[in-house]
């Protein structure tokens, strides 16, 4: 691969000098941008599973997904394969957009593996058009064009993508842009479109990556703020018409994260004390391989660096605060975001390790997320550079090298091309899960419970007599004829969690999910007597109110959407 990301880039490199200087063409930096954004992706379609990262993983997620919202329900929210068939309820807290996308791909006609490869591909490529479009606005398009460079070659956006293969992730950083477009828009010039815009690119960016969402959030407010400061005429009308959208777009995927914010205590999640992991500051600086050009060791090690020419726009923008004199728009852009660009670097540092006990900001795992929205602020700040010292050839030298440098990390290391759909699919089946994972039900143990196997039956008589047969099985709907020739005690092989209801005959039975034996599964007692017996993953109280809070703001949206220009204006 390294040797078809040099040939292609020397192609593209040489079309261009063709096209510029032979046949005299002017060069369209958006067409530009969108060709080089394609030099990093060409590696991702190789067939098969890459040797490391997740990408197989979010593969066979996707696999339970799509079954899940096409065939039983549009918010999935149970995963019946974990914990090797008992279940739990992965996706009511998971990723849910990234997912939801890869569905509809499948659903088009790709296969599991090529759409999680397709949400990598266009969340890349995307990014870099967000990016160039809000700082096209926020300053000029050469600057916008450079941002984009920045943003896309910003080396944790290439480990995101090639190394880590973390779909969410990944996704997010298309959306961070937009908000602050949207923003932009909102308060300078206001505009209904804008104000849908801002509403539903933030309500996306929670459906992508939750701690991301966290950690974007004060730069997102405080970048609303700045933008209102400058004003000539800072209204508070403009600033309150932001911070309603802001809030709209919340409300609009409340179906998401209310449960999040109100079940999470009910998951495994809860009995652990949060541990937040720190890079060195050497490792921010430089990567150990291959003379600090590859960001990902011999085993799988990851460089979490911030990138060299991206610390080269660091180091010139803290010159311009202290020597250069810049405009006042310029000299307030870059003021802010370097500021912002510290402390987000002080926050990835062990040094802050105490501020991350926040509620939400310590169940974020990585100080290194913060590398997603640092790519943001040094991307613009390379607008600024560029836009101060406005020489051609500056321009082309420091995206020619911001682009080289990441040349070796254009795609992972080795694929594994006999590995497809059809594989993923047994070992998603067959896995066996010896530790609960996070989203497992707080009252199950690994120790006692049975999930370290498969459960034998879907369901089994242990105590009396009598006779089951199942009638049907999705992931949230068991149906089952029961014949008990005396009382019997009944264990459904499902993890409880809020939600699950056994329906006997029209009449609910109460669910024993303490059972010594086999704590956290469902256990249930019935008389002696003929059933139609369901076991149903049912919307509990908030989930149910979380829907209809969703299903009131689309109809806001909705109805604002269409209503007279000056109306609410």
């Amino acid at each position: 691969m390294i040797l078809i990301n040099l040939v292609l880039s020397t192609i593209l490199a040489l079309g261009l000098i063709f096209y510029r200087y032979v046949l005299k063409g002017k060069i369209n930096l958006f067409y530009l941008l969108t060709i080089i954004a394609f030099l990093p992706i060409v590696s991702i379609f190789r067939t098969g599973i890459y040797e490391s990262g997740d990408l197989a993983i979010h593969a066979e997620r996707l696999i339970s997904f799509y079954d899940s919202f096409f065939n039983n329900s549009l918010i999935p929210k149970w995963t019946p394969e974990f914990n090797a068939g008992y279940g739990e309820p992965y996706f009511l807290f998971s990723y849910f957009l990234p997912y939801l996308t890869g569905s509809i791909f499948h659903l088009i006609g790709f296969s599991y593996l090529n759409s999680i490869k397709l949400l990598l591909s266009i969340s890349y490529l995307s990014s870099g058009l967000t990016m160039y479009l809000w700082v096209k606005k926020e300053l000029n398009k050469r600057s916008g064009f450079v941002a984009a460079i920045f943003y896309l070659f910003m080396p944790y956006h290439l480990v995101d993508m090639h190394f880590r293969v973390t779909a969410a992730e990944n996704l997010s950083f298309v959306f961070l842009p937009l908000i602050l477009l949207g923003i932009k828009n909102v308060i300078e010039k206001y505009e209904k479109k804008w104000f849908i815009v801002l509403a539903i690119s933030f309500g996306l960016l929670i459906l992508s990556h939750q701690a991301i969402t966290v950690m974007f959030f004060p730069l997102m407010i405080g970048y609303a703020f700045f933008t209102w400061f400058i004003q000539k005429n800072r209204e508070i009308k403009h600033l309150v018409r932001c911070f309603l959208s802001i809030l709209l777009g919340i409300l609009i995927v409340s179906f998401y994260w209310m449960p999040i914010v109100f079940l999470a205590k009910f998951t495994q999640e809860d009995l652990y004390p949060a541990a937040i992991a720190f890079p060195g500051l050497a490792e921010l600086l430089y990567s150990p391989w291959r003379y600090g050009l590859l960001f990902q060791g011999h085993k799988g090690e990851l460089s979490y660096l911030i990138g060299y020419t991206q610390l080269f726009v660091l180091l010139t923008s803290l010159y311009f605060v202290f020597i250069k004199k810049l405009n006042s728009k310029l000299r307030k852009s870059n003021l802010f975001f370097l500021t912002v660009s510290l402390i987000i670097v002080f926050m990835i540092l062990p040094i802050s390790e105490p501020l991350w006990t926040i509620p939400f900001l310590k169940y974020s795992q990585y100080s290194t997320r913060l590398l997603v929205p640092l790519a943001l602020c040094i991307s613009i700040l390379s607008g600024v550079v560029v836009k101060k010292i406005n020489n051609k050839w500056f321009v082309i030298a420091i995206c020619t090298i911001t682009i080289a440098y990441t040349m070796l990390n254009w795609g992972n290391r080795r694929t594994l091309p006999e590995l497809k759909d059809n594989y993923l699919k047994q070992q998603f089946i067959l896995q066996s899960n010896s530790t609960l994972g996070p989203t497992s039900p707080i009252w199950a143990t690994s120790n006692d419970c049975l999930i370290k196997t498969d459960p034998r039956v879907n369901i089994e008589i242990t105590k009396g007599k009598g006779e089951i047969a199942e009638r049907l099985r999705t992931p949230i709907l068991h149906k089952y004829y029961v014949y008990a020739q005396s009382q019997i005690k009944v264990r459904e092989n499902t993890l409880f969690f809020p939600g699950w209801t056994v329906i006997a005959s029209d009449k609910q039975i109460p669910i024993n999910y303490m059972n010594k034996k086999c704590p956290g599964v469902i256990n249930f007692v019935l008389e002696k007597g003929e059933y139609d017996l369901s076991v149903k993953f049912a919307d509990s109280p908030i989930v149910a109110f979380s829907k209809w809070l969703s299903l009131l703001a689309f109809f806001v949206i909705f109805m604002y959407m269409f209503s007279p220009k000056n109306k609410f204006g």
